[in-house]
């Protein structure tokens, strides 16, 4: 296993079955293994065979490549500092697309993508520099001044930064980010409700454009980095000129409905929306307040005639990568199996990948006249 030794894949295997709650007996169980068996494998004392290592990663959810091979650089040398929360269920998803990512950009099966050159740094409290950073980003991503940045998870493909959507628990990370390359991987955790599910891939969109090599986000920090692009992911969702759309729709509205479509049109939770009115000085203190009292529900949404769309639902998997995935199976550099692994979805099979792509005749004459004398 040349460098990788089986007391690395027996410590893969004890930190999957922690972070999936498994006792060793209960591994054993599910395995049909002894766990003296698991014991010794997970401190490097037994090999195991493909069939026991497929057993163990089916009873863990993790891929069979998980445990035989390293995490990326920049996420192992997160695991080693030290921490008061427990980021692995998040680390070995964002570990998973990292991989998927790297496939495809090995196969060279992904677009050109660039972010451009990272923006410089601002502070949460220098609003006009939070501004310009977010007006900026704004223009990247082809966004029409004021206007609300609908499809974020398309969007930010554009400029190399691939977003999966899974539920990571509501105990878990809401988001985590690490750079490979110029590219980015983004993992939000679909738990959160849809308007935070938004601001949190703008956040990690915060940390890509920052040029930054790995974050792991739990909604609440209060260092100041984090709160800088929580202010920027507020700003590039719901930008000053929603306040021109806010006067429209005063003018037809009470102040909460007005308020209610509003954050539904931008997509964008009722506190970032209150928030961000306020800070434009759109409503006073007195009607933050009081709308800060009394979220919407439900049925005020059915009320205003509002069909909430919900961006990132559980499953989502970037659709260059998806589109990546199946041109490199069609174009023999990667196996159906592992083109279904990335693409994800259940209800694919190997015969909906159809066949590959026919090998022009002049490359195959060109591929055996090599060997010719």
């Amino acid at each position: 296993m040349d460098e990788w030794t089986w007391a690395d894949v027996g410590a893969r295997v004890a930190e999957a079955r922690s972070v999936r709650g498994f006792s060793q007996e209960q591994l054993a169980e599910t395995t049909g293994m002894d766990r003296s068996a698991i014991a010794k494998i997970e401190v490097g004392g037994r090999k195991l065979n493909s069939l026991e290592l497929a057993a163990i990663g089916t009873a863990l959810d993790r891929p069979l490549s998980w445990f035989v091979t390293p995490p990326a650089p920049v996420v192992a040398s997160r695991r080693a500092q030290p921490t008061q929360r427990d980021d692995r269920a998040g680390e070995y998803e964002l570990e998973d697309c990292l991989r998927d990512l790297r496939t495809l950009v090995d196969a060279a099966a992904l677009g050109t993508a660039s972010r451009g050159g990272p923006v410089a740094p601002f502070t949460a409290d220098d609003a006009p520099a939070v501004l310009a950073a977010a007006s900026d980003a704004r223009s990247r991503l082809g966004a029409d001044p004021g206007k609300p940045l609908l499809n974020l998870a398309n969007c930010v493909e554009r400029t190399g930064l691939y977003a999966w959507s899974t539920p990571i628990g509501p105990q878990g990370v809401d988001g985590c980010y690490a750079a490979l390359g110029d590219l980015g991987v983004a993992v939000i955790n679909s738990t959160l409700d849809a308007g935070r599910r938004r601001s949190t891939l703008a956040h990690e969109f915060g940390h890509h454009i920052l040029a930054d090599a790995y974050s792991a986000d739990w909604g609440v920090d209060t260092s100041d980095h984090e709160r800088a692009i929580d202010a920027f992911a507020a700003a590039l969702l719901f930008p000053p000129g929603a306040t021109d759309r806010y006067r429209q729709l005063r003018e037809e509205h009470r102040l909460r409905p007005a308020v209610i479509v509003l954050a539904a049109e931008y997509r964008v939770s009722w506190s970032v929306a209150l928030r961000q009115l306020r800070g434009y000085e759109a409503i006073d203190s007195d009607e933050y307040r009081s709308l800060d009292r009394s979220s919407p529900t439900r049925a005020d949404y059915m009320e205003a005639g509002i069909q909430v769309v919900e961006e990132l639902p559980e499953g989502h998997v970037p659709t260059g990568v998806r589109a990546a995935a199946v041109h490199a199976y069609r174009t023999y550099k990667i196996s159906a199996t592992r083109s279904l692994e990335i693409i994800r979805d259940k209800q694919l099979h190997r015969e909906d990948l159809g066949q590959p792509h026919p090998v022009p005749l002049e490359a195959l004459r060109g591929e055996v006249g090599a060997f010719l004398p």
